[in-house]
């Protein structure tokens, strides 16, 4: 296809706010494809990441090349020095904008004065290498340097990937709006969350965004041989935080183990809520049956699916978890909140079962059938690997994205940027 062979030349940044990162894989994951489609592309962090960000040999490499816009104070200052010498209009123009984003209070706008910071940074060292765009996941900081390295210097451009759910929920101190409003182009990852960008952003902005879907590689998740027998063995994967339901789950399965239903329970993650959640498990006399593996490396979390028939999302909301992709991949069953995204890529019923977010009766309800006759599990396993292979397969997100940016990088950048007030649509 012509452009396919157009992305030969293509050359942009990937900018994250911390990258690599463990929670955020699937970036690591698009980068690759899209570099295997032929396009250039030179990654950047606002912050150098942390120990679990290196778990993995894939992490450990993708940290070497990444270039880290805090680090080096003095070389830092030196820059913001050197540009605001160099185009002291690009300079005092990023300031601006930076401004404009802040929240009042003292601690946003010194916040934001450093993202100007790292704004001009990013925008110099892409100069240097003749980068012209640079793509953010997430509305959050790293959007923010972004906005502001383009406020700098106006030959450059960025575009946006929005996942949710924690966009959604402060959309003001993040000023999704106005992020949105400039970038080139917005891919969201559903029509969830195409839907909630749109209530938040004005409608001249809306031809410009577009649902491309996460994907997983489906040959790197094939499925175990291992037979599988004995009790149901449920697996879920996330940080340990109250967004993600797990004292429900915790109760739910309590409940079940009440009814004589054999199960066992794996917790895959690290975060504020594991004492307690520890702790809860002993209260309800089920600490026999559930495993707390914490944080793991990527390559370390085939290994958990291989040893599961089922996994669960009890969350309150969600985008579409790449991990639970993963996992169906891997042919396990699904039992899953009715939230956010996840309900466009699981079918209730053909790929697991669907729980009503909140409720325990729910989420108990949902592996009850699966703990009393474990061999429809591996029913809905089946169809869950098709699923992900026909729709939601990386191979699928590199093409979608390569012909988001080769269509939307083709005509020139827009001269200025500008800045739409959308607190008329929030009344």
């Amino acid at each position: 296809m012509a452009w396919i062979q157009k992305s030969i030349s293509m050359r942009i940044a990937y900018l994250n706010s911390e990258y690599p990162s463990l929670s955020h894989t699937f970036i690591e994951s698009e980068v690759r494809e899209l570099r295997r489609l032929g396009v250039e592309i030179r990654t950047f962090s606002a912050r150098s990441t942390n120990q679990n960000g290196r778990l993995s040999k894939a992490h450990e490499a993708a940290a070497a090349e990444t270039f880290v816009l805090q680090s080096g104070l003095l070389s830092l200052l030196r820059e913001t020095l050197i540009a605001a010498l160099v185009s002291p209009l690009g300079f005092l123009r990023a300031i601006i904008h930076g401004q404009r984003l802040a929240t009042p209070g003292v601690a946003s706008r010194v916040r934001h004065l450093a993202y100007v910071v790292q704004g001009v940074r990013l925008a110099r060292e892409m100069a240097r290498d003749a980068l012209q765009h640079v793509h953010v996941h997430m509305a959050n900081n790293g959007a923010a340097i972004a906005m502001m390295a383009c406020a700098y210097d106006r030959r450059r451009s960025y575009s946006l990937s929005i996942h949710g759910s924690d966009e959604f929920f402060h959309v003001d101190t993040c000023a999704l709006g106005p992020k949105v409003a400039n970038a080139r182009f917005v891919r969201c990852i559903s029509n969830f969350c195409r839907a909630q960008i749109m209530a938040w952003s004005h409608p001249s902005c809306w031809d410009r965004l577009h649902i491309v879907h996460c994907g997983v590689d489906p040959d790197l998740y094939k499925p175990s041989q291992a037979q599988r027998l004995g009790c149901l063995r449920l697996l879920t994967v996330g940080r340990l935080h109250p967004i993600k339901g797990y004292e429900l789950l915790l109760r739910a399965c309590a409940l079940l183990a009440k009814e004589g239903l054999a199960w066992e329970l794996n917790l895959v993650g690290d975060g504020p809520l594991l004492a307690h959640l520890q702790g809860l498990a002993d209260l309800l006399g089920i600490q026999d049956r559930v495993i707390f593996s914490g944080a793991i490396g990527q390559d370390q979390i085939g290994a958990h699916f291989d040893r599961a028939d089922v996994m669960v999302v009890s969350s309150f909301m969600e985008g579409i978890p790449v991990v639970l992709m993963e996992a169906m991949s891997k042919r396990l069953a699904v039992v899953t909140t009715q939230v956010g995204g996840i309900v466009e890529l699981v079918r209730n019923g053909i790929d697991g079962i669907y729980a009503s977010p909140g409720s325990v009766e729910s989420l108990a309800n949902a592996i009850r059938p699966l703990a009393m006759q474990p061999s429809e599990a591996a029913k809905f396993g089946e169809s869950a690997r098709e699923r992900v292979i026909e729709d939601f397969s990386v191979a699928g997100l590199g093409r979608g994205m390569l012909k988001l940016f080769t269509d939307t990088l083709s005509p020139p950048a827009p001269a200025a940027i500008e800045t739409h007030d959308t607190d008329s649509l929030r009344e």
